[in-house]
């Protein structure tokens, strides 16, 4: 296991992170040079529409991917200072659950329909922490307890179908945290839930990050959740980052013309009944044959002669990085409704 320089303070490094796919119809780059740090105690939410790569980035540092799938050799993803693709397979295996954990978009694939909530919650426990059975259940029941599961020693015999959807996410949640890890992906948390769950689950991960001081990944296509849930926020678009910002500094700061499209297709709180809601034209890339230059240029009204080229992803103030060759100068008010 080797170990490596690394920014300040770094829980987790990625360090020009490309995976590829091989399809039927070509070559698939689904992640392409991405890099970013996190900082243990933070949270960084990773914001795009379905298909710029979101989930194919995380499964890709969760080592989750199919076998049609390969990650370039100079890609790195650093964990606490070690180079993860220098650990043993034994390394792996302490790694991942223990200090190491994801929630899945879909609790009900998830979750394994012929065993009991409390078997699945405790068996990680028992492997990664060797506690005995009776421990495992005890804890069991106190991490139901804490994710704001009734009556959890009842659940615990119970099968995933017996559970609504947000209890389903929630126990999720438990199994997740149960090894007590120090960084927490959560891949599309509160996908197919109704709004007021949406909003429980996402403050109970806020609340337990806060709590445990855990580094938190929040995969989303909704600015409005990084808004209110995180600390930095990367967005992506066609397999890269194209903006990257402090949360409050994104939020009134918006450079990347998709940035601000993605915010305009937001909906507000405080809008009128009815209100048209804004859509993006077009769609995103074909990525077997992705354009030359900008990736977003064909869906953007604000193109210039330069979108012909690809954009440089460089620095434009304090923690801020942007790939836009005609950025948005305008300052977002704080009254659009979401912003911090």
């Amino acid at each position: 296991m080797r170990r490596a320089a690394m920014s300040r303070n770094a829980l987790l490094e990625v360090r020009d992170l490309t995976t590829r796919f091989d399809t039927p119809k070509g070559s698939v780059c689904a992640v392409n040079g991405v890099s970013f740090a996190l900082e243990r105690g933070t949270a960084l939410g990773i914001v795009g529409e379905s298909g710029s790569g979101k989930s194919v980035l995380v499964r890709t540092i969760m080592n989750l991917l199919p076998q049609n799938a390969s990650v370039s050799s100079e890609s790195r993803v650093f964990y606490d200072g070690c180079d993860v693709a220098t650990m043993t397979p034994e390394e792996k295996q302490h790694l991942w659950g223990p200090r190491v954990s994801m929630i899945f978009q879909d609790p009900m694939t998830a979750l394994n329909p012929v065993r009991k909530i409390g078997a699945q919650i405790a068996d990680p426990q028992r492997y990664h922490l060797h506690r005995t059975k009776q421990q495992a259940w005890h804890n069991a029941a106190d991490l139901l307890a804490q994710v704001g599961i009734s009556d959890p020693r009842r659940r615990l015999d119970q099968y995933p179908h017996e559970l609504s959807g947000g209890m389903r996410q929630r126990v999720m949640i438990a199994i997740a945290i149960g090894c007590e890890p120090d960084l927490l992906i959560a891949d599309e948390p509160t996908t197919a839930l109704d709004v007021t769950v949406q909003r429980q689950i996402l403050d109970l991960l806020t609340e337990i990050q806060r709590d445990r001081d855990m580094g938190m990944l929040l995969i989303t296509h909704d600015l409005g959740v990084v808004a209110q849930h995180t600390d930095h926020v990367a967005v992506m678009y066609a397999g890269s980052f194209v903006e990257s910002a402090p949360t409050g500094t994104l939020f009134r700061n918006m450079g990347h013309r998709y940035t601000s499209a993605l915010l305009r297709s937001t909906p507000r709180a405080g809008a009128m009944p009815h209100t048209r809601l804004h859509s993006i034209a077009g769609r995103p890339p074909d990525l077997v044959n992705p354009p030359s230059g900008c990736r977003f240029a064909p869906r953007c009204d604000h193109i210039v002669n330069d979108c012909a080229v690809p954009p440089a992803y460089l620095s434009v103030g304090d923690s801020h990085r942007l790939a836009c060759h005609n950025p948005n100068t305008t300052q977002v008010p704080r009254d659009e409704g979401i912003v911090r």
